[in-house]
């Protein structure tokens, strides 16, 4: 529907021009610049014919003007939550995090200091480092949607000590006979 809309528009456009050029005005039209003289290809009704022509032009341009608007419309909604990479998690070492969003043409806005994003916040461009420990809120913007949902990415500093094991030592339960051979 929409290359349909779009096609209609761009050939009304062409032939309203050409319309408006073939008109013979003042100065005699595009006729005459090419050699035509007073006469019309059309006879002596030529202004006529051209005139209700543009006009009927011209109203469907109007028409098609206002449907293009509608149907070419962005939509808009609530832009979806950043996403970021590296995942937030346990890091042993400083990190370069990024951060996008699935709709086209927002922007993400983050904080460091544990209040929430406005759209004055600090803009994602690029990349930036993190140190274990680090949390990070972040929210998306775009002009005519309501703001993403605030993000929290918390990288946190991996412990050693939570860390398991490769073998685990074997542990009877008293409540279970031993088995004999």
């Amino acid at each position: 529907m929409d290359i349909f809309v779009g096609t209609l528009f761009i050939i009304t456009c062409i032939l309203l021009i050409l319309v408006v050029l073939l008109q013979k005005g003042r100065g005699g039209g595009l006729g005459a610049a090419f050699g035509g003289g007073g006469g019309g290809a059309f006879g002596t009704r030529t202004g006529d014919v051209f005139t209700w022509v543009t006009i009927t032009l011209t109203a469907l341009f109007l028409l098609l003007a206002i449907g293009t608007t509608i149907v070419y419309r962005q939509p808009t909604g609530t832009v979806t939550a950043p996403i970021f990479l590296p995942a937030p998690g346990e890091i042993d070492e400083a990190k370069d995090v990024t951060s996008t969003c699935a709709v086209k043409g927002a922007i993400v806005r983050y904080t460091l200091d544990g209040s929430d994003p406005t759209d004055k916040s600090t803009a994602f461009e690029g990349s930036i480092r993190v140190e274990p420990g680090t949390t990070i809120k972040a929210r998306a913007y775009r002009a005519g949607w309501k703001p993403s949902p605030v993000v929290i990415a918390r990288y946190t500093r991996k412990d050693s000590a939570t860390t398991i094991p490769t073998s685990v030592p074997a542990t009877f339960s008293a409540s279970r006979p031993a088995v004999q051979p």
